[in-house]
């Protein structure tokens, strides 16, 4: 009897720390590099800022910046600003998996047009409040050079409070 009582015990606290999750970030920092196989180098940058707008559905508004290669003879850098919203979609154990879509502009020397992008980013913590954010996101521009939908794979290094 005293077997089972510390196994139905045991049990409880292994599921409330499974099922224990942080508190959501309020302010998130990131910066990152991706693989941006429509560039050439095909690396690209990548920055982003994150406020949390609702706790309870896990909904962030943000602001991303990419810096995507186009050429090298000469030198072409398609930059995006967008601002959009993630929306928390589902968790895989602790890691909780966001849905990122933004607008905005784009500029490559001197033409301006438009810019979006969405796909899928995940929040692995590492120690405090660090975490490390694999994405995988498509991009697009009116100014990408002809490039098309842009597919990035890439890991970004953020910090959140």
């Amino acid at each position: 009897m005293k077997s089972l009582v510390l196994t139905v015990l045991s049990l409880l606290v292994l599921a409330g720390a499974m099922l224990a999750q942080d508190a959501p970030l309020t302010n998130i920092y990131a910066v990152g590099v991706s693989f941006n196989s429509a560039g050439s180098p095909a690396v690209s940058g990548t920055g982003l800022y994150a406020r949390l707008v609702n706790d309870g559905s896990g909904t962030y508004a943000f602001t991303v910046v990419d810096a995507l290669p186009q050429n090298t003879k000469p030198f072409t850098v398609t930059s995006n600003f967008g601002f959009g919203i993630a929306q928390k979609v589902f968790a895989v154990g602790n890691v909780p998996i966001f849905v990122p879509s933004s607008a905005g502009i784009s500029f490559s020397g001197p033409n301006t047009g438009w810019a979006w992008s969405t796909g899928a980013l995940a929040w692995v913590k590492i120690k405090g409040s660090w975490g490390i954010a694999p994405n995988v996101r498509v991009v697009k521009s009116s100014v990408s050079n002809g490039t098309g939908y842009q597919p990035i794979f890439g890991a970004l290094l953020a910090f959140g409070k």
